[in-house]
């Protein structure tokens, strides 16, 4: 999947006034995880899961915890694949943000 971006961001807030704008903006801010930081936590931490528990994915985290990353092999396919589950966990944070926002006007 597609990085998630400052243009979907905005697509995602074009109907919310400016204070609502501003809440969403400081909301998100603080709970989006940051792709480079999770692949560098995946690349040193990710055969005890470490990656995977950053993104809230606590299932698969246990697992490579438990395993060492299946020996090593979760933790390969990790690399290539943390950064669209990251992207994935921002989208998700940002549609509950959003909805928490919108239920509350």
């Amino acid at each position: 999947m597609a990085e998630f971006s400052i243009i979907e961001q905005q697509m995602m807030m074009k109907d919310l006034t400016d204070q609502q704008k501003m809440l969403f903006s400081s909301q998100f801010d603080s709970a989006k995880k940051d792709r480079n930081t999770i692949l560098v936590l995946s690349v040193f931490l990710g055969s005890w899961g470490i990656d995977r528990f950053m993104i809230g994915d606590m299932g698969m985290g246990i697992l490579k915890l438990l395993t060492l990353g299946l020996c090593g092999i979760l933790w390969l396919i990790d690399l290539f694949l943390i950064r669209g589950k990251v992207d994935e966990y921002n989208r998700k944070k940002a549609n509950e943000i959003l909805a928490g926002i919108k239920l509350t006007s």
